[in-house]
């Protein structure tokens, strides 16, 4: 069964106009000697990273200049990664697949025109997504291996999910089949505890942010909109962010709120999603009628077992309509959904992972 109400794909994202240079790399694989790198491939990349385009501006005379500028896949060519095909596109940034031929693996590539965003984006939400992304380190959230900055784009080299998403997963099969999301439900638990640990909130989890591994975990990705709670002179965030399907009841009134008490939120509906195929609340362009729904609580649930019981007991925990009454990540963790004998078993089997170590990546340059 198909999702109930239309969602969308993931917000655009934001960008940054200050100068800056590319982060540490996260560790990700075990380094490849230069020798694995072909002569071919190394004519390709020579070639590629000759690319360039004309483009053109306006000065303040109205006169029109033109230039040439390196393309996408000859700034990429130039740091040994191959441009591939279009994952996914926003209004101003895209997602490309990769290849990176030192390292031998693929990776997502995240390019943003900070030409095209908006200053809001550019001054206040790229830069916390620079920030924060290149430093969290958990199995469960995409790690990003690197960013750079050129001809007024930002590029970040990401890991690569084979799989796709959640929404094109629930949209292709409905309720997930049980051993699945009870996986999925731990392992999303799982980094959004790591993350309020840090005092770092997401707030922007939905289904499209859930990426899917080649082994099938989940991973967490896109922090557009994330947070440092320490960072901050406020304890309460005041931005209205997040997709209105998944938004908690204090964002849509407008309200000061804890953004750990929304990304609570935001995981319920999720949870409701695995369990029944559908969404909670339909979305509306009026919140308030959101917010009615949000108070009713008008929900459909399967056939019961003592399982299904146990996960629904949950998710109405988390539709808590009072924030502060909310369980927070650390109660939702040790609910009885995932502390059950069944439940433990499922989440406790080994998890198939890939063959890329903790060890430290290689500089390009050596």
């Amino acid at each position: 069964m198909a999702l109930a109400t239309s969602m969308r794909l993931s917000t655009p994202l934001p960008t940054i106009n200050t100068e800056e240079k590319s982060t540490t790399i996260i560790p990700s694989s075990p380094p490849i000697s230069t020798s694995s790198i072909t002569n071919n491939n190394l004519t390709r990349l020579y070639k590629y990273s000759q690319e360039t385009e004309i483009k053109s501006y306006v000065d303040p005379n109205g006169t029109i200049h033109q230039y040439r500028q390196s393309t996408e896949r000859a700034l990429l060519a130039q740091r040994k990664i191959f441009l591939r095909k279009k994952l996914g596109e926003g209004s101003f940034s895209s997602v490309r697949e990769g290849f990176d031929i030192f390292h031998q693996y693929k990776v997502a590539i995240k390019i943003v025109d900070t030409q095209r965003a908006s200053k809001d984006f550019q001054e206040k939400f790229l830069p916390r997504e620079l920030d924060i992304w290149p430093r969290v380190n958990h199995e469960n959230i995409i790690k990003m291996y690197d960013h750079f900055i050129e001809c007024g784009k930002i590029f970040m080299i990401l890991e690569f999910a084979s799989q796709g998403d959640l929404l094109t997963y629930v949209q292709r099969v409905g309720a997930i089949p049980e051993q699945k999301r009870t996986l999925w439900s731990y392992q999303l638990c799982n980094a959004v505890k790591y993350l309020h640990e840090l005092e770092l909130v997401h707030r922007d989890l939905k289904l499209e942010n859930l990426l899917l591994d080649i082994n099938d975990n989940m991973k967490l990705c896109d922090f557009g909109f994330s947070k440092d709670v320490l960072k901050c002179k406020e304890y309460l965030s005041k931005t209205y962010c997040g997709s209105r399907a998944y938004v908690s009841p204090e964002i849509l009134l407008g309200l000061p709120y804890d953004a750990k008490k929304a990304d609570i939120w935001a995981i319920g509906v999720i949870l409701y999603i695995f369990v029944t195929g559908v969404m909670p609340f339909k979305e509306d362009k009026n919140n308030q009628l959101i917010l009615k729904q949000h108070q009713k609580l008008q929900l459909h649930w399967p056939n019961e077992n003592e399982r299904e019981q146990s996960a629904r007991n949950l998710i109405l925990n988390i539709f808590t309509y009072d924030w502060q009454k909310r369980p927070n990540i650390q109660q939702v963790s040790i609910h009885p959904w995932f502390t059950m004998s069944q439940t433990s078993k499922i989440i406790s089997m080994p998890i198939l992972r890939s063959n890329r170590t903790a060890t430290k990546r290689k500089s390009r340059s050596s």
